[in-house]
């Protein structure tokens, strides 16, 4: 099938290249790439990138997740902090640096991926610009998450898949398995996009002429390479002693959690509540560039297989979002990436067409492109919005600004609801200069950060408090949270206020408020500690002395 819409794939002419409308299109996306790793590079910690940091530390000094430092996300992603603060340090920029990376990993894969499936790389440029933009205006909290590490990894899955056959293919359907593997270790349903591309695959060998028992190597070598990468992890967690906390982590905490955003809905209600979220409340650039993507005329030969087999994949992401209930933000990151490439090949089309219609056809095209930009953002609970923190951010790093302010920018910035990076730093600190460097220290609350500022071990493995307050499986948090409590008592407990949030625990009680129900804990805190200071939503609690032991009773004088 010939271009409908005359992409020119011709090489420029020497000298001439900046006559070319698609070079000056693809320096324009190439800068929205650029501004959105810098805002990424910006970004400081939300309270998820905490949680994920602490593990990450503890992972490097031989502790495991779950059994040692608890969390309920897979494991995936306490890999990447700790591979981050093992090679670049402990800051939150050295995770920030490896997402930058990521992304501009995926910029490059995304070119590839149209490469192959529109015969025009400068197509993926545009959707790897929209998919970047997406994922730095999910902005500090929605952003660094599992769930866009998974979907990176399933482009460059996609990419692998979409090559045209070679002499030997099994070892590229053994890494494409493997990398859904690992996919899966960061969010189990992005896993699941192994199965559309086996799919793909098999229908391709059968266009190839391939028959009988040929047919089966495709799904068996996906199948491989993901359960090769699932056995080494779940080997790793058994030979370290700590598959049974994974296992009641992962296979009976979780669950509850899942269970919350359920209530009385039903499925249909759910998927058509989560395919609205993701096609039209993030961004109306996104809607209208995939509309666009399906209503105009194909560019390639190709196209429409990539557009099955990319949204063959966003289905089965979509459906995993929608089976976890909770519809946050960053719950959609996987998917966000897919349908900005989408989105993209809608962008060039239309940008091909306003072309034939000279400026005032290009007036038209960035008017409704600045218009959609502006008319709705992924995250909508921040002041001021993504545009204004980023011109923030921007001046910050053109200065070069001390620490200092860097500093009164997180104050700033880095802030929502109840939560505030500063407040927690400062309570870090203050605990820091407190407490000895040997001694433990324990939040009770949701606050990691904390253990990260302060630079003193965690009493217990529950670096926050939702299990102790949740409506299931408390009894056995709670009982594991005291005997760690015993055996490493703690110098100092922090115990926070206003962080109540029913769609987490089930409760609407704040850390503060549960201890009314969790007795023995009061009981430890009344009896051992005193408040010696109030910072913003947190108390700190200090151990009170130890009462000195009565002297011995005086020998008696010999008797004579």
């Amino acid at each position: 099938m010939p271009p409908a819409t005359a992409p020119s794939t011709a090489a420029t002419p020497r000298g001439a290249w900046h006559r070319d409308p698609d070079v000056w299109l693809s320096v324009g996306c190439w800068g929205v790439v650029a501004l959105s790793v810098l805002q990424v590079l910006l970004f400081g910690f939300g309270r998820d990138q905490s949680i994920y940091a602490v593990v990450g530390q503890g992972v490097l000094e031989g502790k495991m997740p779950y059994r040692d430092l608890w969390d309920f996300k897979p494991p995936g992603i306490f890999l990447v902090h700790a591979l981050a603060q093992g090679a670049l340090g402990k800051s939150m920029l050295s995770v920030r640096l490896v997402e930058a990376l990521g992304m501009v990993a995926l910029a490059l894969w995304l070119r590839q991926l149209a490469g192959q499936f529109f015969g025009l790389r400068r197509v993926g440029t545009v959707g790897a610009a929209l998919a970047c933009l997406i994922l730095a205006q999910l902005e500090f909290w929605h952003s660094g998450q599992p769930e866009q590490y998974g979907g990176i990894l399933t482009v460059g899955a996609l990419v692998l898949a979409a090559r045209p056959e070679s002499r030997h293919p099994r070892w590229r359907w053994l890494a494409i398995g493997a990398l859904f593997g690992v996919a899966f270790l960061f969010k189990p349903p992005l896993g699941g996009g192994a199965l559309v591309v086996a799919a793909y695959l098999l229908r391709r060998e059968q266009q190839r002429g391939v028959r009988g028992l040929g047919l089966l190597w495709p799904p068996l070598l996906l199948g491989l390479g993901s359960l090769a990468v699932l056995a080494a992890c779940a080997a790793w967690f058994a030979a370290r002693g700590a598959w049974a906390a994974l296992a009641w982590t992962l296979f009976e905490f979780t669950p509850g959690y899942t269970r919350l955003g359920w209530g009385t809905a039903s499925l249909q209600s759910q998927l058509y509540y989560g395919a609205e979220q993701l096609f039209w409340s993030f961004s109306a650039l996104l809607g209208a560039g995939f509309l666009a993507a399906v209503v105009v005329r194909p560019v390639h030969a190709r196209e429409r297989e990539g557009l099955f087999l990319v949204l063959g994949v966003l289905s089965v992401q979509l459906t995993g979002v929608v089976l976890q209930a909770k519809f946050f933000p960053y719950h959609y990151a996987a998917s966000l990436i897919l349908l900005g490439w989408l989105a993209g090949l809608g962008a060039y089309k239309l940008w091909r067409r306003a072309l034939l219609l000279g400026a005032p056809g290009l007036a038209a095209f960035g008017s409704a492109l600045v218009l959609l930009a502006s008319m709705r953002l992924p995250v909508r609970d921040l002041s001021p919005d993504f545009w204004v923190r980023s011109l923030q951010r921007t001046r910050f790093l053109l200065r070069g600004a001390p620490r200092a302010e860097r500093e009164a920018l997180d104050r700033e910035l880095y802030r929502v609801a109840d939560y505030s990076l500063d407040a927690s730093r400062q309570v870090g600190r203050e605990l820091g200069r407190r407490v000895p460097p040997e001694s433990s220290v324990y939040v009770w609350g949701f606050e990691p950060l904390i253990y990260w500022e302060s630079g003193r071990r965690p009493a217990s493995r529950y670096i926050y408090d939702v299990p102790q307050r949740a409506q299931w499986q408390r009894e056995r948090a709670r009982r594991e949270l005291l005997e760690d409590l015993s055996r490493d008592p703690p110098a100092a407990i922090v115990v926070q206020h206003g962080d109540s949030f029913s769609f987490v625990t089930g409760s609407s009680t704040d850390s503060a408020q549960a201890l009314e129900d969790f007795p023995e804990l009061e009981a430890l805190l009344e009896g051992s500690f005193e408040r010696t200071l109030q910072l913003e939503d947190f108390d700190l609690y200090e151990r009170r002395p130890s009462p000195l032991p009565p002297p011995p009773f005086p020998e008696a004088p010999p008797q004579r």
